[in-house]
C-alpha cells in the first residue's frame, strides 16, 4: 500500500457567541483538516491546529510535507514522522507551522491504519486500551465571579468531580472568581484555573498561594511559555501543581519543564504536537518523569476532539481528558456525533480509526471561503 494524495482544506466554525480568555476573543474556531489517500483507496483524516494564518498550514501541507509522504507506505508512520521533521530542522524549524501541518498528515496517516486494519487506532498504538475516560469540563469563560459560580454549580450537578475555569491577568478579580466558584461547588470538586498566559511571575506565585489555600487542583500556563526564569521562580513560590504544554511542539519543548521539576502534568494538544506519533514520544518523555499526562482540546476543530479520545485511552500516563462543553460550531462534521460525558465519565468510540466517519457534505460545508 502506497500514499497517492496528500490535501489540505482550511475550515472553519463560527461562534454565536465570543469565547474570551485572558489573552484573546475568539469568535471563529479555525483549523485545517488534511485528507491522506492510499492507492487501494482508504482514506485517512486528520487537523493541523491554526488558529491564525490557516493558509500558511495549508501550504506547508501540500508544498513541503506531501512530497516526502507521496509514494511512501503509510505502515513506516513514525518513519515518515522523521522524514517530515527532517525538511527544515537544520534550517531551524523546529516549532511552529512546520509542526503544526506535520500533527495533521500524522493523524491522518494512523486514521487511515486504523480504516484499513479496522481497528481504532486506540488499539493500533497498542497502549492501554480504555474504553472510557474520566473528563473535566472545560472551560468557564472568564465572566463576573457570580455567573462563572453560577455556571460551574451547574456542571457540578451535572456529575463532573472536575471543572476548569479561565482567569483573566486581574489578581484581585480573579481571586473573587476562585471564592465565588469553589463555595458554589463545594470541596469535593476538583478545580483548575486556566491563566493563558495572562500573568508575570511574581502575579503568578501571588495568585497561586490564594489558589493553594481554596484546593485548587491546577494552575495552567500561569506565563509565557518561552519564560523558563519565569517558571523556575512559580515552582520555588507555588505549591500548587503547575500544567502546561498546549503551546509546546516536541520532546524538545517539553524535555526542560520536565526534566527541571517545573510541571505536574503535560498539556500536548494531538494537533500541535506532532500527532499521534509525537504525542506518544513526549508521553514517553513524561513518564519517564514520573509526570502525568492530560491532552489539551480548547479551542481545536473536530478532527483535534476525536483524535484525542483515542489518544487519552491509550497513553500510560494519562490523567484526564479535556471535554469543551461549551459550543461546538463543528457539531454536524461527523456521521454520528462524538460521545458526551455522562457523570463525568465519557466513552471512547471502538469504530476504526478515529471512531468517526467524516460527512460527505462536510469539508465543503467547513471550507473558510464558505463559512459564516
Amino acid at each position: 500500500m502506497k500514499v497517492v494524495e496528500v490535501t489540505a482544506v482550511e475550515i472553519e466554525g463560527t461562534l454565536r457567541v465570543p469565547w474570551k480568555i485572558a489573552t484573546a476573543t475568539m469568535d471563529t474556531l479555525n483549523a485545517v483538516l488534511v485528507r491522506v489517500t492510499a492507492d487501494d483507496g482508504t482514506v485517512g483524516y486528520g487537523e493541523a491546529i491554526a488558529r491564525k494564518g490557516t493558509r500558511v498550514t495549508k501550504a506547508v501541507v501540500e508544498d513541503l510535507l506531501a512530497p516526502v509522504v507521496l509514494g511512501k507506505d503509510p505502515f513506516a508512520v513514525e518513519a515518515i514522522w522523521d522524514d517530515m521533521y527532517a525538511t527544515l530542522r537544520t534550517r531551524g524549524h523546529s516549532r511552529g507551522f512546520l509542526i503544526e501541518a506535520i500533527s495533521g498528515v500524522d493523524i491522518a496517516l494512523w486514521d487511515l491504519l486504523g480504516q484499513k486494519l479496522d481497528e481504532p487506532v486506540s488499539r493500533l498504538m497498542m497502549g492501554s486500551a480504555r474504553t472510557s475516560l474520566p473528563a473535566y469540563a472545560s472551560s468557564i469563560l472568564i465572566d463576573t465571579p457570580e455567573s462563572m459560580a453560577k455556571e460551574a454549580a451547574a456542571l457540578a450537578a451535572e456529575g463532573y468531580d472536575a471543572i476548569k475555569i479561565k482567569i483573566a491577568g486581574d489578581l484581585d478579580t480573579d481571586i473573587r472568581r476562585i471564592e465565588a466558584v469553589r463555595e458554589s461547588i463545594g470541596p469535593a470538586v476538583r478545580l483548575m484555573l486556566d491563566a493563558n498566559s495572562g500573568f508575570d511571575a511574581a502575579e503568578a506565585i501571588a495568585l497561586s498561594r490564594e489558589a493553594e489555600r481554596h484546593g485548587v487542583y491546577w494552575l495552567e500556563e500561569p506565563t509565557f511559555l518561552d519564560d523558563l526564569p519565569g517558571y523556575r521562580r512559580i515552582r520555588q513560590g507555588s505549591a500548587v501543581r503547575i500544567a502546561l504544554g498546549e503551546g509546546e511542539f516536541t520532546t524538545a519543548g517539553f524535555r526542560d519543564f520536565i526534566a527541571d521539576g517545573l510541571i505536574d502534568v503535560a498539556q500536548p494538544n494531538i494537533t500541535r504536537a506532532g500527532g499521534f506519533t509525537g504525542v506518544r514520544r513526549i508521553a514517553a518523555l513524561a513518564e519517564s518523569f514520573g509526570i502525568k499526562v492530560a491532552p489539551h482540546t480548547g479551542a481545536s476543530g473536530p478532527i483535534c476532539m476525536a483524535a484525542t479520545l483515542q489518544l487519552s485511552a491509550a497513553l500510560s500516563p494519562f490523567l484526564i481528558h479535556e471535554y469543551m462543553y461549551l459550543e461546538n460550531p463543528f457539531e454536524a462534521f461527523f456521521e454520528t456525533a462524538l460521545p458526551k460525558p455522562v457523570n463525568g465519565i465519557i466513552q471512547v468510540p471502538q469504530e476504526p480509526g478515529l471512531g468517526v466517519q467524516v460527512r460527505a457534505d462536510a469539508t465543503q460545508r467547513f471550507a473558510r471561503e464558505n463559512a459564516g
